[in-house]
């Protein structure tokens, strides 16, 4: 990956300290159904139990068994109950080695916590993403680009890693907790994976990925919001590139998707191929994980 696609993953960190010139904010695409509830624990954003849907064979996703959320990092130790109370034992953290260093996760002690960076900051390439963008050498064209870039690169560059965190959630006997940093793109990915081995249609797929938006609203705006009320700090930076970094896009996911198809012929291909995922492995997991 080049310096610039590594943006995506930056978007928290510009939000507290960028701005840019006032300007009309677009509407993102929410989604329709919402299937899902956010679960409120201060300081953690967007979490939320993946389930209440259906399969395309009628079965439904158990409660209580995946959860994905944003980082951890400002989790308090009065809200370490409520974690535990959901039945979580262990937590993945998709960040890269920089992201959890300068943001670190606050744990229960009893919760086993690992990491699986599918890339690396190799570079300090994000703060060098950063001063590209506070001064407004990256448009929303270049940021849409870096968005789509990312997504590609994600599912394929390193399908290794991809396959140990695939297999580390599904595996799992008991509640599980993923996240990165905002809970919407890696985490998105991951989940959408997810739920296409289990055979989920993909209009419900996709919808549960855009309640990433629905989620995160009054926090985006919030952000937006600040951005255009201090433009005078950064008068370089477009507004749109912070909007195009916030929300997620059906493109974005379709993009990850496509890479797949062109690599590896079809999602079931890479499944088998990639992710070491048999048919009768698959059915097993269906069956674990859907009644």
């Amino acid at each position: 990956m080049n310096t610039l696609i590594k943006i995506p993953v930056i978007t928290l960190s510009l939000c507290c300290i960028f701005s840019c010139k006032t300007q009309h904010f677009e509407t993102p695409e929410y989604g329709k159904n919402e299937t899902e509830k956010a679960l409120t624990i201060k300081k953690v954003h967007n979490f939320r139990a993946v389930g209440n849907i259906k399969n395309t064979e009628g079965r439904a996703l158990k409660e209580g068994m995946f959860y994905r959320s944003a980082n951890l990092h400002k989790l308090k130790k009065k809200s370490f109950a409520q974690i535990e109370q959901l039945g979580i034992t262990e937590i993945i953290d998709l960040r890269n080695s920089k992201e959890i260093s300068q943001s670190p996760d606050q744990l229960p002690d009893r919760i086993a916590y690992k990491k699986y960076s599918a890339f690396e900051d190799e570079g300090d390439q994000l703060s060098q993403a950063r001063k590209l963008v506070l001064k407004g050498k990256v448009n929303a064209s270049d940021a849409d680009k870096r968005m789509i870039d990312f997504y590609r690169e994600y599912v394929t560059e390193n399908p290794e890693i991809i396959k140990t965190i695939i297999t580390e959630i599904m595996e799992s006997e008991k509640p599980i907790l993923y996240h990165c940093t905002a809970g919407k793109d890696r985490t998105g990915i991951v989940t959408a994976l997810i739920l296409t081995i289990l055979k989920f249609d993909k209009e419900t797929i996709y919808n549960e990925y855009l309640l990433s938006n629905n989620f995160r609203k009054p926090l985006v705006e919030k952000r937006l919001r600040l951005a255009n009320n201090l433009h005078f700090l950064y008068p370089k930076m477009d507004l749109q590139v912070l909007e195009k970094l916030s929300w997620v896009e059906k493109r974005y996911l379709d993009a990850a998707f496509e890479e797949i198809n062109k690599k590896y012929g079809s999602t079931d291909a890479y499944i088998q191929q990639v992710l070491g995922i048999s048919e009768a492995k698959r059915i097993q997991y269906i069956q674990k994980f859907t009644h």
